[in-house]
């Protein structure tokens, strides 16, 4: 008798705490955005052999105009490589969208070079600030670059706010 009643003290407990707690509503919107960039730094390049180029370092800025509002689009490359004989390679980099009096966010992006001005691949945005402090965005985006120290990027994805 007594296990009963306490099984059921036990079950209206966790039911009345399961119908205060709140739960946040998921909202997901189409993510789209254009960028202007420059090359503020070429980085350094690292040792390799053949016609392998690696290095690290380059830090791009430019305009962000989409979906998340206008402001600026900074990337970091962490690490790059370039077959100088194919134009093929790949890059990791670190990216941060500002949007000011809305709040920043930032991830990683993943991509391959191909035809030398190329860049294509995925991104993943999860640490926001401000507005986006709750947001998860996820795409892919498409680069050319228009000279050696201009590139266009544009990206399409998915936001999510929880």
């Amino acid at each position: 008798m007594r296990k009963i009643a306490l099984m059921s003290t036990i079950a209206l407990l966790a039911l009345t705490i399961m119908i205060i707690s709140p739960v946040k509503a998921v909202t997901i919107e189409p993510y789209s955005a254009h960028h202007e960039m420059d090359l503020l730094d070429p980085g350094e390049s690292l040792p390799s052999k053949g016609p392998i180029q690696s290095g690290r370092g380059l830090y791009w800025y430019g305009t962000n105009e989409g979906s998340l509002g206008e402001g600026t689009l900074e990337i970091w490359y962490y690490h790059y490589s370039l077959n100088t004989a194919t134009g093929e390679g790949t890059s990791v980099a670190r990216i941060l969208v500002t949007i000011p009096g809305a709040g920043t966010i930032e991830g990683i992006a993943r991509g391959t070079f191909t035809g030398f001005i190329y860049n294509s691949g995925t991104f993943t945005l999860t640490i926001g600030t401000g507005d986006f402090a709750d947001l998860t965005v996820i795409g892919t985006y498409s680069a050319v670059m228009t000279s050696q120290t201009t590139m266009l990027i544009d990206c399409t994805g998915t936001s999510i706010y929880h």
